[in-house]
């Protein structure tokens, strides 16, 4: 699997949102935050994190902000992403997992 499908994970899982609730504003998020493209993925920053932290690549992507983000909210299971659901089933989100543990392919 590569970068393709992670970008149609979190594209499905935006459209799904905005489905249910409306337009998303993901300015607060920060300038940096987007997913268009691997190398933006990977520079990502939300809230002041680093979406996919450099030192978990390879090895330990349940850990990244990301999926901790999608799975149960870094601070607490009111923030976890998308705010409010509909979520990214959990199958989806081990595909994410699986890609950064396999260091990010193309």
């Amino acid at each position: 699997m590569g970068f393709g499908r992670v970008k149609e994970i979190l594209d499905q899982g935006m459209a799904t949102w905005q489905q249910a609730n409306g337009e998303a504003d993901l300015s607060r998020h920060g300038a940096s935050f987007k997913w268009d493209t691997k190398a933006n993925l990977l520079a990502a920053i939300g809230h002041g994190k680093r979406l996919i932290q450099p030192e978990l690549i390879g090895h330990d992507g349940a850990s990244t902000n990301l999926v901790v983000d999608l799975r149960t909210g870094i601070s607490s299971p009111a923030l976890r992403m998308p705010k409010g659901g509909p979520f990214i089933p959990d199958p989806q989100v081990l595909e994410i997992v699986d890609w950064i543990n396999q260091g990010c392919p193309d």
